[in-house]
């Protein structure tokens, strides 16, 4: 028993992070906040999908090729 006591403030530290990350998504309006920026986490999105395409398309053909 002495050494579970002994181990608490130890997990309390671990867990203080977390306990400021739960805080912040159940009180703040970063729900709402991303929804105004969803247009532009849309085009880079589909800006990532476009450039993974055009990389990958000679390695493609490439493999095809052979």
């Amino acid at each position: 028993m002495l050494g579970k006591e002994a181990d608490l403030p130890k997990i309390f530290k671990v867990i203080k992070p977390f306990h400021g990350l739960r805080k912040f998504i159940e009180e703040s309006d970063w729900d709402e906040r991303l929804l105004g920026y969803e247009k532009y986490i849309n085009r880079f999105c589909w800006a990532v999908i476009i450039a993974s395409v055009v990389y990958l398309t000679p390695v493609c053909i490439a493999i095809f090729i052979r």
